[in-house]
């Protein structure tokens, strides 16, 4: 599947359009839409996309059992019909030749009301006919009531005054004994064949009778004609039925040729209507494989992704350190993951394991920290606002200082080259990539300048005052991307322009920054963490916690009071102030080894926490996210720090390029094997992982913003 990145359309800019916010739109060539706005187009449409299709489903769903259950409607009234038909003809196949057609097709006149007046002008020609037949019946009795009976009933005496001609009486018993046979044969294959001996005129019937009484040839032949008229009588009757109600008889094959025709045209329109609606049975099958095909797939991955996430290898929970983790404000021990192996939950009691070295030497730290943390005072801030206090409570303010495009510059034409800090160790280089060793603390260092021009654009650099660079990104459509970085690559301040709008992203108040300290680890000035919340509400798996809301999780305030604002650059090298703020675990996001790859399978795994992120971008279009990246203890150290920041920046990638996240409001970093979950040296899952946080109230003031 080929990625098209959300940036392909140009822009153009427009003027500006007044609002509360005083936001300044920007136009495409496809609309009057400013970049933020065209971005929640793009995600509006996407779940316009995605509801218009489960509504489509949902109705084609419907349209097919509606038709399914008219469809089993008429079979089942059709085979209804059948089976009432069979048991007439089989009943009384017998009786219907030899009795009026008063009975027979009554179960399908029934069955057919959709034309009453017919039934009623053919009930009335079967009435007429019925009489017509009665009346010849009374006359063949009264003439010769002989030929009406069968030969077995004759009267003895006719029977004893014809005893002169033996050998004609011979002949005649002959032929009444073959008469008898053939009659029985003609009931045998009436009772096993009846609605093909129903089909067809009575011909055939009592012809041995009729053969073999020859003593009177006038009474006979004006009966024959008689009997022909009544089959003819009866043959248009059975016509008309047959025309009222097709599947209720075979057409007669003694039909004229005129009605033949016109059967035949009726049938080439008929298979016309047949042919047309086994297309759409066909379409129709068609489609319902395709969706069916579709449907399985889904299944598929999500049975795959299911499969994965059992697969994953899951740790044994420790009971007793579940009782801990539901309230670890109970405690002042360090807290460790609730499973057997975890390590500690805070990043920071992993930073001082870490130092202190031996068994014994972090037994003592810990120890220490326990007694540090009886001084501490708990108290979960209630916003990002109430957050940033200072030590005695109180809220602090921040003063505008003036905006980050308004000082004049001198224009360079190439990136400079920034100061490598004094008393640092340099490791590998590595593409924009540069390991440093301070006080035996090992970092991963990168400039994202290429991350954040993937979106076109031209950038270019000005020297301001006091050795500082100030770095623009321009894209089309009059959106600018501003960084002031120190002498050292530190960035100090970052914002986005549309138009006239800035929206900052990083600021720090120059009374609390200090440029002579770089990689300085400000939570050296602080006492030991105490988590104040349950471990669920700190952390979430995202393989476990998938039905979470990851929004509502990410727009949490800090778990403990912001002292000030701090640079980027100390929240990514201080494990002590990042653990201010939650995290979430991509324990989904796997690759492959020595790889930073994510394969769309995986990226479609971060549809929840992209929406997440968009939602609040929506409500702040300045908001900050940090993405972390995590590997298990195989492998050298810097190997390490390299490859992890490597998979957090795919996963930046990813989120802007797949989910239309503005780059910007990204920042990565890895740590390689530093700050493992479960404490092995060996290969573990769980240990290789990325993890998202909202830096914001740590990045930038934001009482004043609001």
């Amino acid at each position: 599947m080929l990625l098209q990145p959300a940036y392909a359309a140009p822009y153009r800019a427009m003027q500006t359009v007044g609002n509360e916010q005083g936001v300044i739109l920007v136009q495409s060539n496809d609309g009057d839409l400013s970049e933020e706005e065209q971005r929640k187009l793009r995600r509006q449409q996407r779940q316009q996309q995605e509801q218009q299709g489960g509504q489509q489903q949902e109705r084609k769903k419907n349209r097919e059992q509606a038709q399914d259950g008219e469809q089993k409607s008429d079979r089942e009234k059709a085979r209804e019909e059948r089976r009432k038909q069979r048991e007439a003809q089989q009943g009384g196949g017998n009786e219907e030749q030899g009795k009026p057609n008063r009975e027979r097709k009554q179960a399908g006149q029934q069955g057919d009301g959709q034309n009453r007046p017919a039934q009623k002008e053919q009930q009335s020609d079967r009435e007429k006919a019925r009489e017509e037949r009665r009346k010849q019946r009374e006359a063949q009795q009264g003439g010769n009531e002989e030929q009406g009976k069968p030969n077995r009933e004759r009267k003895p005496a006719e029977q004893q005054g014809d005893g002169q001609n033996r050998p004609a009486q011979k002949e005649q018993q002959s032929d009444r004994e073959k008469a008898r046979e053939e009659r029985r044969k003609q009931r045998e294959a009436q009772q096993g064949g009846a609605n093909e001996e129903q089909g067809k005129p009575n011909r055939d019937r009592n012809q041995a009778e009729q053969q073999g009484d020859g003593q009177n040839r006038p009474a006979q032949k004006e009966q024959q004609s008689d009997r022909e008229k009544a089959r003819e009588e009866r043959r248009k009757q059975r016509e008309a039925q047959q025309g009222g109600n097709e599947e209720q008889g075979r057409p007669n094959r003694d039909r004229n040729q005129a009605e033949q025709q016109g059967d035949r045209k009726d049938a080439g329109q008929n298979r016309g209507a047949q042919d047309r609606n086994q297309a759409d049975r066909e379409q129709s099958d068609r489609e319902k494989a395709r969706e069916e095909r579709r449907k399985k797939a889904e299944a598929d991955r999500d049975r795959r992704t299911s499969e994965d996430n059992r697969e994953r290898p899951r740790r044994e929970r420790d009971p007793e350190r579940e009782r801990i983790a539901r309230d670890p404000s109970r405690t002042t021990e360090t807290i460790d993951l609730p499973v057997v192996g975890g390590a500690a939950v805070l990043d920071s009691d992993k930073d001082a394991d870490r130092r202190a070295g031996s068994r014994e030497s972090r037994e003592e730290s810990r120890r220490k920290r326990q007694e540090e943390r009886r001084n501490v005072n708990v108290r979960v801030p209630r916003s990002d606002a109430d957050a940033q206090v200072d030590r005695d409570g109180n809220r602090r303010s921040y003063e505008r200082r003036e905006a980050i495009d308004r000082e004049r510059g001198e224009r360079r034409d190439r990136r400079p080259n920034y100061r490598d800090p004094d008393n640092v160790r340099i490791g590998r280089r590595e593409d924009n990539r540069v390991i440093y060793n301070i006080d035996n603390r090992t970092f991963v260092r990168h400039y994202d300048s290429d991350r954040l021009s993937r979106r076109g654009g031209d950038t270019y650099y000005e020297t301001l005052r006091g050795g500082r660079v100030r770095e623009t990104i321009e894209r089309p459509g009059g959106v600018r991307v501003v960084t002031i970085r120190n002498e050292y690559g530190t960035v100090i301040q970052r914002s986005r322009f549309v138009g006239d709008r800035e929206y900052v992203l990083y600021y720090v108040p120059e009374v609390d920054y200090v440029d002579d300290r770089p990689f300085y680890d400000p939570g050296l000035d602080l006492p030991p963490m105490r988590l104040g919340i349950p471990v669920d509400e700190y952390i979430i798996d995202t393989s476990s916690d998938y039905d979470r809301d990851y929004r509502a999780f990410l727009d949490l305030p800090p778990v403990e009071p912001v002292e000030r604002v701090y640079t980027l650059d100390e929240v990514k090298y201080s494990a002590r102030i990042r653990d201010k703020v939650r995290r979430i675990d991509l324990d989904t996001i796997t690759f492959a080894t020595g790889s930073a790859d994510i394969s769309m399978e995986q990226a479609s795994t971060l549809r929840r926490v992209a929406d997440a992120i968009n939602d609040l971008l929506d409500q702040d279009p300045s908001e900050t996210f940090l993405i972390e990246g995590h590997t298990d203890a195989v492998g050298s150290d810097e190997s390490n720090l390299i490859l992890s920041d490597e998979r957090a920046e795919s996963v930046a990638n990813v989120l802007t390029d797949v989910y239309d996240i503005p780059p910007e409001n990204l920042s990565t970093q890895g740590y390689g094997e530093r700050y493992l979950k479960v404490t092995t040296d060996g290969p573990e899952q769980l240990n290789r992982r990325v993890t998202i946080r909202r830096v914001t109230p740590l990045v930038k003031p934001v009482a004043s913003a609001e």
